[in-house]
C-alpha cells in the first residue's frame, strides 16, 4: 500500500510541474504586460485571455499535489474524538465522496471539451481554441480523483491495519 503511495506522489509531483510552469508564465506575462503598458502604452494583446487559460490549468493541476502532500484542510475537529474505527470509516467515506465529485468534475470537463471542439469555441481576442485546456482539466481532475480514492482506501485499510493509521491521521489537528 505504501509503494502505491510513493507512485501516487511521483505522479502528482509531475502534474504539479504544470502548475509551477503556469504560475511562472502568468507572472512573466503580467510583468511584461505592465511594463509594456507603462513604458510604451502598448499592452500585450490578449494577456488577460492567456492568464485566464493558464490559471485554469494551474489551479486544477495543483489539487492532486496538494492532496498527496496533505495540504488540503480537513475538518477533523470532531471526527478525531470518535472511536478509532468510526473516525477512519468516516474519513474514508468522505474521501470516496470527494473522489466521486472530482471524477464528476473531470467527466464534465471532457463533455465541455467535446462541446467546445464541436462548436469551434475560441477566445475572443487571440482566437485560441478552448478544448485542449478542458482536456487538461479533465486529466488533472482524474489524477486528483485517483489520489482521493487512494487516501480513502488507505483510511479503510487503517481500520484493520494499525500501521496505516499514522499515514492517514498524520495531518489531523
Amino acid at each position: 500500500m505504501i509503494k502505491i503511495g510513493k507512485a501516487v506522489n511521483k505522479i502528482t509531483f509531475a502534474v504539479s510541474l504544470i502548475s509551477y510552469a503556469g504560475v511562472l508564465a502568468i507572472m512573466l506575462l503580467n510583468v511584461v504586460d505592465v511594463f509594456m503598458t507603462k513604458a510604451f502604452v502598448k499592452p500585450v494583446t490578449g494577456a488577460y485571455e492567456i492568464t485566464e487559460i493558464l490559471l485554469l490549468c494551474t489551479v486544477m493541476a495543483s489539487f492532486a499535489y496538494a492532496q498527496s502532500q496533505k495540504a488540503h484542510i480537513n475538518i477533523t475537529m470532531f471526527v478525531k474524538h470518535l472511536p478509532r474505527g468510526l473516525k477512519l470509516f468516516i474519513y474514508g467515506l468522505m474521501g470516496l465522496i470527494s473522489a466521486g465529485v472530482a471524477g464528476a468534475v473531470g467527466y464534465a470537463a471532457v463533455l465541455q471539451a467535446q462541446s467546445a471542439s464541436a462548436k469551434g469555441a475560441v477566445t475572443s481576442v487571440l482566437f485560441i481554441p478552448l478544448y485542449p485546456f478542458y482536456y487538461v482539466e479533465a486529466i488533472v481532475m482524474a489524477i486528483f480523483a485517483m489520489v482521493l480514492l487512494y487516501d480513502a482506501v488507505l483510511a479503510f485499510a487503517a481500520i484493520f491495519h494499525r500501521e496505516y493509521e499514522e499515514a492517514v491521521t498524520a495531518g489531523w489537528t
